[in-house]
């Protein structure tokens, strides 16, 4: 029964987060609207604003909660997940750069065609995750053996920790664009729509496929390199998989919401300390907790200081670490 009843519960709390989001806000909107009894502004508020918001909104948890769970898979690790790898603070190099030029009168340079669909600062956001992912993906192949997944995560760390610095230091010398740029980081939905929804889904669909085309594998991981590779596993080829599908997950969600941390590391562990370490239950069960942890969260940020808004990363942070330190301290090992 409890096979059954867990994806259930789990796709109503779903469906009931999507609700909120649509229907709650700094304007209110009737459940007329459903029947096409609203009025003008709600449907435009409706379909024009709230969906396409609440679809990317919808997608960044996924992502941000299938990387982690796929991160700590591999690394065998409880606290991995995609920012520590560098690949977030490549992401903000990227949006950093991006501002930078375009308050310089690098506009023009930077008004190539696909920027008419999306904004700059989120384009760039979206390469300079992709590229740290890539440079990441690299050293996997610089170092063979059973140091390799540590060496990742130590070159990851220290990357993301140069690419901060190059970021300070670059606000710090244009500090003009320090406000704009500090609410990106914090993560924020502000102002995106369905061009940014159509951007990143090619990108999404892909990280996903390979995310659940390394489950079984990281599954077998689970004893350990030697054990893996007895049982057929090729190890460096499933590290570049889960590599690849990480820097993709993030450079996606980064360009959809701005830096937001903590979903991808929370939403796994609260999924392994409720259903167990299994790839079969951890990968889909971690991207719907990430994307009702983020839906609520960024519900809570709308409301709060209604008509202006909070950075749903300063949310998700509130909601998550007392969760997250209550299951840690409650239930032992």
């Amino acid at each position: 029964m409890k096979k059954y009843l867990v994806p259930v519960l789990f796709s109503g709390l779903l469906i009931f987060s999507v609700f909120l989001s649509l229907f709650l806000g700094p304007e209110k909107i009737s459940l007329k609207v459903l029947s096409g009894n609203g009025d003008y502004f709600e449907n435009l508020i409706l379909w024009n604003l709230r969906l396409p918001r609440t679809l990317l909104v919808l997608i960044t948890g996924v992502l941000l909660g299938a990387s982690g769970a796929v991160f700590q898979l591999f690394f065998r690790n409880p606290l991995a997940e995609p920012g520590i790898m560098g690949i977030s603070s490549g992401a903000t190099l990227g949006a950093v750069i991006a501002s930078i030029l375009m308050s310089a009168g690098g506009s023009t340079i930077l008004s190539i065609k696909i920027l008419r669909i999306i904004s700059p600062v989120n384009l760039c956001a979206f390469l300079g995750a992709l590229l740290s992912g890539l440079l990441v993906t690299s050293l996997a192949f610089s170092r063979r053996g059973k140091s390799a997944s540590i060496m990742l995560l130590l070159c990851g760390t220290a990357l993301g920790t140069l690419y901060s610095s190059i970021s300070s230091i670059l606000l710090l010398t244009n500090d003009q664009e320090l406000h704009s740029i500090y609410t990106w980081i914090l993560g924020s939905f502000n102002g995106r729509g369905w061009n940014e929804l159509i951007f990143i889904l090619p990108v999404s669909i892909l990280s996903l496929v390979l995310m659940f085309l390394s489950a079984r594998p990281l599954d077998l991981l689970s004893g350990g390199e030697t054990t893996a590779k007895s049982l057929g596993v090729e190890v460096d080829k499933l590290r570049t998989i889960v590599l690849i599908s990480g820097a993709l997950a993030v450079s996606a969600s980064v360009c959809a919401g701005g830096t937001i941390g903590f979903v991808g590391l929370i939403a796994p562990h609260i999924t392994r300390k409720l259903f167990g370490p299994k790839s079969k239950t951890l990968i889909p069960l971690s991207m719907i907790l990430g994307a009702v942890l983020l839906l609520i969260s960024d519900t809570f940020a709308r409301l709060i200081i209604a008509p202006a808004e909070l950075p749903s990363g300063i949310i998700t942070a509130i909601l998550g670490v007392p969760f997250f330190i209550f299951l840690c301290l409650g239930k032992k090992e």
